[in-house]
């Protein structure tokens, strides 16, 4: 089987990650990608489109691919789409499951996922504890359709390295949005704050490449805690 310019991202973020290009801060050339994977001009150039969004390197015209300042490993990365287990690398993340059950989906919820009223999903909400403190609360709802099985295993770990490596699913695109809001008595209480104290919330609508939504989530952080990384690149 052919491999995939996201695996190829995967790799060489990977590579960064362990410092192989620290000494020259500077990627091997597209020729030499294309020799080193076996791979099509093409698929090396979307690998690249990969890091480059998710903030690991630049491209200078005539000069090649360079790595970017390091600055990524303490911060929700905006464009990334992965979780906390890939953006905080340099962190001990933990996860208690406050809940996993199948639902039918409501009006609102219905028409935010584009589905039919009482269309069946997973319903998941897990407490993410970071270096042993709590950090962030997340509520998610799953297609059943797109994704027929999660349990506490699977939920407690990377629900997306799941949906990736197991259930082969091709993610696409999501739309955020940002937002802060006073905190409710209950969630305040699971981060360790007082209620009625601000929180950073994120909502998610997330699609695979054929534009059909299967996730929503919303995730609560603690307003202290979290940073967000945001990495632009100026066309």
């Amino acid at each position: 089987m052919a491999i995939k310019y996201k695996e190829i991202a995967d790799r060489l973020e990977r590579e960064i990650r362990e410092g192989t290009f620290d000494q020259t801060k500077k990627l091997p050339t597209e020729e030499e990608l294309i020799k080193k994977f076996e791979v099509s001009r093409n698929t090396i150039r979307k690998a690249v489109t990969q890091l480059v969004n998710r903030g690991y390197i630049y491209q200078v015209q005539g000069s090649g691919m360079f790595l970017r300042e390091e600055s990524v490993t303490d911060y929700i990365n905006l464009g990334s789409l992965r979780g906390l287990t890939k953006d905080l690398t340099s962190k001990t993340i933990e996860t208690k499951i406050l809940s996993l059950h199948v639902v039918e989906a409501d009006e609102l919820t219905a028409k935010g996922l584009r589905c039919e009223g009482g269309t069946k999903l997973y319903y998941v909400k897990r407490l993410r504890i970071v270096d042993e403190e709590p950090f962030s609360i997340e509520i998610s709802y799953f297609k059943k359709d797109v994704v027929p099985y999660l349990n506490e295993d699977i939920a407690s770990n990377s629900i997306y390295s799941y949906l990736i490596d197991h259930l082969k699913l091709n993610i696409g695109f999501a739309d955020k949005v940002i937002n802060c809001e006073k905190i409710d008595e209950e969630s305040a209480e699971l981060l360790h704050i007082d209620p009625f104290d601000p929180a950073l919330i994120i909502e998610n609508t997330v699609c695979l490449t054929n534009g059909t939504i299967f996730e929503l989530s919303k995730s609560i952080f603690h307003f202290q805690k979290a940073k967000i990384l945001n990495r632009i690149n100026f066309k």
